[in-house]
């Protein structure tokens, strides 16, 4: 973790030299340079942006803070105010963690200069250090940390770990992820219908942790088959999805949903072209729903489910689950 920390606390120097965001203008669509590519190397960092950080405040940028901003209870209009960077730097140097926050939890300032940073390491003295440090610790990866192509260290045993107890990887547990690593980890993210990118991060994380696996439909024709979900009603197919939550009283959101009903407990969001509208569906622990609206950020294997109030919404959380497509 010691490395970790001065890895993050080294690479923001170089985010604080090229950007003063703390203290700048709102980012918002449209807008371009250093200062939008630090917020979208956080977001990847969170795995809520899945492109390049290429500095274009483009309609992925615009999804994936209104994605945070949801999950953080914030005003979701997709632009990265004071409020939003300053949640969004915490969450990336783990100053918070998205999935526990609530509105009122305390959250450290951003460093405002340079000097605040260089201060607080200990034996940094000038940025010419910090990049060989940098160049020595940056292929290192500790457990939890995000692990990538290249990357050595006992995160990386963790993973190969992990990969083989879910039976993706039959490889020798190195602790290096090359590319069998890899390739076992999409081979895992797309069975647990996430973007297959090869990079082990938080959400990552939390699926190789669950130990309940999804019913196989060659294996049983209906509900009744299974014992173990006797409460689920009859379907025709089980979908892995990534489900958040939301809620009419978010400010800023609307009472209706996209089909013109109300935003109420019992509606989810979905992407038409996964789950049509007016499908109806059992979710464990939350029970039917009929997906009768749609969202900007509710793309692919994603679902919002809605709930009569925000204390509902932050108990429900971020989570990967299978939810039953009721015939």
């Amino acid at each position: 973790m010691n490395g970790r920390r001065i890895l993050w606390t080294l690479l923001l120097i170089f985010a604080v030299c090229f950007s003063n965001l703390c203290s700048a203008a709102a980012l918002k669509y449209g807008d371009r340079g250093s200062q939008v590519k630090e917020i979208q190397e956080y977001l990847i960092a969170q795995n809520l942006l899945n492109v390049a950080a290429d500095g274009v405040y483009g309609s992925a940028t615009v999804n994936a803070i209104k994605d945070f901003q949801s999950a953080l209870g914030l005003e979701v209009d997709g632009v990265c105010g004071a409020e939003t960077y300053k949640l969004l730097w915490a969450a990336a140097f783990d100053k918070i963690d998205i999935t526990t926050y609530q509105p009122g939890d305390y959250v450290p300032e951003p460093p405002k200069s340079v000097n605040e940073v260089v201060n607080s390491v200990n034996e940094v003295s000038t940025v010419l250090s910090a990049v060989n440090t940098v160049k020595e610790i940056v292929q290192y990866a500790g457990v939890g940390d995000t692990i990538k192509l290249g990357m050595e260290g006992d995160g990386v045993v963790h993973l190969q770990n992990k990969l083989t107890e879910h039976g993706f990887y039959d490889g020798e547990v190195d602790g290096v992820a090359d590319e069998e690593t890899i390739d076992a980890l999409k081979d895992f993210q797309s069975s647990r219908g996430m973007k297959a990118d090869g990079i082990c991060g938080r959400r990552t994380y939390s699926a190789l942790d669950e130990e309940d696996t999804p019913p196989n439909l060659n294996d049983y024709e209906f509900s009744s088959d299974l014992p173990e979900y006797t409460d689920i009603p009859q379907f025709s197919r089980v979908i892995r999805v990534e489900a958040t939550a939301y809620s009419s009283a978010q400010p800023g959101l609307s009472a209706y949903t996209a089909t013109g009903t109300l935003c109420r407990h019992g509606v989810i969001a979905t992407d038409p072209f996964v789950i049509p509208l007016g499908t109806r569906v059992y979710i464990p622990g939350y029970g039917y729903a009929v997906a009768e609206d749609t969202g900007g950020a509710i793309v692919g294997h994603k679902i919002d489910v809605a709930f009569d109030t925000l204390a509902e919404c932050y108990e429900f959380g971020r989570q990967f689950i299978d939810i039953y497509i009721v015939d």
